[in-house]
């Protein structure tokens, strides 16, 4: 067993921000195939991305919210490649397709609701055209009788979503790239899982979280509470099968707001706002108690560490200390790695216990978990941690620069360590050191947002710096349109931004 900690970097996009030459409209599937192979010229091991289950309920711009879903085991059909499924025979039909085809690609956004009438209008005349015959045992099978639709169309859908998808994420692992998916909190109050379950939900009760600097009237996702006892009686099978089924797509795991597992900010459904909501539970000295309970059984991490002879109290320096893999193995059911978004409000109890389960905590500059400092220095991280620049709910490196020029010159001087004025805009060279002193960062893991690698290339970047944020969390109707300015083909053909990342992994040895 090594005993040299390994480093490793990646990348951070959703899906649906991917651009390429085949793609209608918004990122697909096969898309991944082409950003894996920029990872491999780059050197970079994972792509991290959101939630890929299917929000479908009206096709309207509320379904473009990634961590709304109706199914916990369904794919969305939106990032099928349509023309992949079948070819359209009829030529007033091909010639209609090809039209929006052009007119959604040209777009600078994704305009959900259009995408979405354009693939189910064809997909549909796909389905109509040929007598379908869904496959008797697929793993889209289980996707359709999971989230409660029984209709053949939408098993058709799902075969082909079950069929992109893994042959996708069979092209990562050929050449050694890890998918890490994202979990989120809570699922739709109209979603199969609800409907199938209603026992192990509160559904006079909503997900969200306190007031604080980025919501001062908190956050409201709408989302009912977990029953907790109720799952606990049934040995939480409903999550158990929840993570088997993001097992069959990813290497690693993010834990949407970790802290919920440990206590939840609970808000009386039909309040005017989150500031209304309480902690459940709310005796604070039950939070660590569950949140081990919850954690180690649902996830099995306590097992893993119980089998290589680790103590639940130990701390954990590496994952080579507990026999666990960084990267995917023959045997994955035990190599899943398990990362936690752990910002904001926290309790005090939570940073020791996932220590202790082997879990990385995500650490981002200018979120520092120290409220007494203006930002944290990447290289006193601790190792067992993923690092980046920001997440989906904060501004790119560069719309950060802008919206704060006090700070962000204190972050100059401070951290960067320059004595003149500050730029005042977040120039490419700027930029290139910022990223570079995550590289030097002291977590196993660096992830970066796709933006803020490309915010590197001056003559690269787009320069609609604003509309590179891909969500506002202090607003509920937020439409989540981000797609990349640059195509993939593009960004395989940027030799010099392929190359300064590439030096910079291997400067800091983070291409194994």
């Amino acid at each position: 067993m090594s005993q040299n900690p390994s480093y490793h970097a990646g990348v951070a996009v959703p899906v649906f921000s991917l651009r390429s030459d085949d793609s209608c409209g918004i990122g697909e599937f096969p898309d991944l195939k082409k950003l894996a192979d920029w990872c491999v010229m780059t050197g970079l091991k994972m792509i991290q991305i959101l939630p890929v289950n299917d929000t479908t309920t009206d096709g309207s711009w509320g379904d473009s919210y990634p961590y709304k879903s109706i199914s916990t085991k369904a794919l969305h059909p939106i990032y099928l490649n349509v023309e992949k499924v079948g070819a359209l025979k009829d030529k007033a039909d091909k010639k209609r397709f090809e039209e929006l085809k052009k007119e959604l690609n040209a777009k600078e956004f994704v305009d959900y609701p259009k995408v979405f009438e354009t693939k189910m209008w064809y997909l549909r005349r796909i389905y109509d055209s040929f007598n379908v015959q869904p496959a008797a045992e697929c793993a889209a099978s289980q996707n359709v009788i999971a989230c409660g639709q029984c209709d053949g169309f939408y098993e058709f859908l799902q075969r082909h979503c079950d069929m992109q998808l893994t042959d996708a994420v069979g092209y990562l692992r050929e050449r050694g790239i890890m998918l890490k998916g994202d979990l989120p909190i809570g699922v739709n109050r109209e979603s199969d899982d609800v409907k199938q379950n209603p026992h192990l939900f509160n559904l006079d009760m909503e997900t969200g979280a306190p007031p604080d600097g980025f919501a001062p009237k908190g956050q409201n996702w709408g989302f009912p509470t977990y029953n907790w006892a109720a799952m606990e009686a049934e040995n939480f099978q409903w999550w158990k099968e929840r993570v088997a089924w993001f097992k069959k797509y990813f290497d690693a795991l993010r834990i949407d707001h970790i802290f919920g597992f440990f206590r939840i900010w609970e808000i009386p459904k039909g309040s005017p706002d989150a500031s209304y909501g309480h902690y459940s539970p709310e005796d604070p000295k039950m939070w660590e108690i569950e949140g081990r309970k919850r954690l180690s059984e649902i996830f099995s991490l306590s097992f893993r560490a119980k089998r290589c002879g680790v103590e639940k109290s130990s701390l954990i320096q590496s994952f080579d200390e507990i026999g666990i893999s960084p990267l995917p193995t023959v045997d994955r059911n035990d190599n899943l790695l398990i990362c936690g978004e752990d910002l904001g409000m926290g309790a005090p109890c939570v940073p020791g216990v996932m220590r202790e389960l082997g879990i990385l905590s995500l650490e981002v500059q200018r979120m520092p978990k120290n409220s007494t400092r203006p930002f944290s220095d990447p290289r006193e991280n601790p190792y067992l941690s993923v690092d980046t620049t920001g997440t989906h709910d904060m501004p790119t490196i560069r719309g950060w620069w802008e919206q704060d020029r006090e700070l962000s010159a204190r972050y100059y001087h401070e951290m960067l360590h320059h004595t003149d004025n500050a730029p005042y805009f977040c120039e490419p060279w700027v930029c290139q050191e910022i990223v570079e002193q995550h590289m030097n960062s002291s977590s196993q893991w660096v992830i970066l947002p796709i933006q803020d690698y490309i915010a590197m290339d001056g003559n690269f970047r787009w320069d609609n710096t604003w509309d590179e944020q891909i969500n506002e969390p202090s607003d509920p109707n937020w439409k989540w349109k981000y797609r990349m300015h640059q195509s993939l083909e593009a960004l395989l053909n940027n030799e010099k931004l392929i190359l300064t990342l590439k030096n910079m992994i291997r400067k800091y040895s983070r291409q194994h």
